[in-house]
């Protein structure tokens, strides 16, 4: 014999709540408005800087050759793109806006493609730098042989060649689903989000490969290439002590040995480049 139950049936625990409740993702207004500022500070300075850069290299083609100007292209053309593609996407549908994602499947992939592009060529170009003023320090006669404007142009083009292809995955990885199904089994159109479409086990793998091929080998190698190029300059500075202030009248009343106790200032340089460039990669 059936009995019914006096108490009413429970709600479901997402009953009432409202989508970004369900999802888990609640962010308070003052989180917002200061985003958006800290967001617009770096947009405004971060577009207009290196729109300048650009300008400034261009406008400078005419004069006098240089490899340097290539690098400071490549850094920049790479910080405007990841600025105005992916930081306004960002602002609006990770900030503002969390559901439903606005820009689509191929939107979705493109971002975090972008993001991956951008990464990828700019600490590859930042090594390539490191490695040409290696070179440049360490072997000048030969630097001046093998470094021309047009190897570092390709070896610019190699660059980001590289990280179009090392950035491709990204897109393979991630796309636009729907996290909340409605009662009859349909996909809620409000709940539709860019996220990761491969299980955590594939995800894990991804981001230990593109921690160290994006992050560990760049900063090593050039860490390494930043301590030979310290290095050789210690030992010139060791063998040559006035070679620094040689258009000074007053070192050459200093004596010759004077110049040798600023060897652990050397050993301090070395170790803050080193230092600056593991912090700041």
């Amino acid at each position: 014999m059936e009995t019914s139950s006096p108490w009413p049936p429970r709600p479901s625990p997402s009953a009432g709540l409202s989508l970004e409740a369900r999802l888990g993702v609640d962010t308070r207004l003052w989180a917002k408005v200061l985003f958006t500022a800290l967001y617009s500070l770096i947009f405004a300075f971060g577009t207009a800087g290196n729109a300048l850069s650009v300008h400034v290299v261009l406008k400078a083609r005419a004069g006098r050759p240089g490899r340097l100007r290539y690098h400071v292209l490549s850094l920049a053309l790479s910080a405007l793109l990841l600025l105005l593609v992916s930081m306004p996407m960002e602002l609006y549908n990770f900030v503002w806006s969390h559901y439903p994602w606005v820009f689509g499947d191929l939107g979705c992939r493109g971002y975090y493609f972008v993001r991956e592009l951008c990464a990828y060529a700019t600490v590859l170009s930042v090594a390539s730098l490191s490695a040409e003023r290696c070179l440049a320090v360490c072997q000048p006669l030969r630097a001046r042989r093998l470094l021309t404007p047009r190897r570092t142009r390709r070896l610019l083009s190699l660059v980001w060649v590289a990280s179009l292809g090392l950035a491709l995955p990204m897109a393979v990885i991630m796309g636009q689903k729907h996290e909340v199904e409605s009662a009859d089994g349909e996909p809620e159109p409000a709940s539709r989000v860019c996220t990761v479409l491969v299980s955590r086990a594939t995800l894990q793998v991804f981001i230990q490969v593109n921690v160290l091929v994006s992050f560990a080998l760049p900063l090593a190698l050039t860490a390494f290439l930043n301590g030979i190029t310290v290095n050789h300059l210690m030992a010139l500075y060791s063998q040559e002590p006035s070679w620094l202030c040689m258009s000074s009248a007053g070192c050459r009343t200093m004596p010759a040995d004077s110049c040798t106790a600023t060897s652990p200032m050397m050993d301090g340089l070395m170790s803050s480049m080193i230092s600056i460039t593991i912090s700041t990669w």
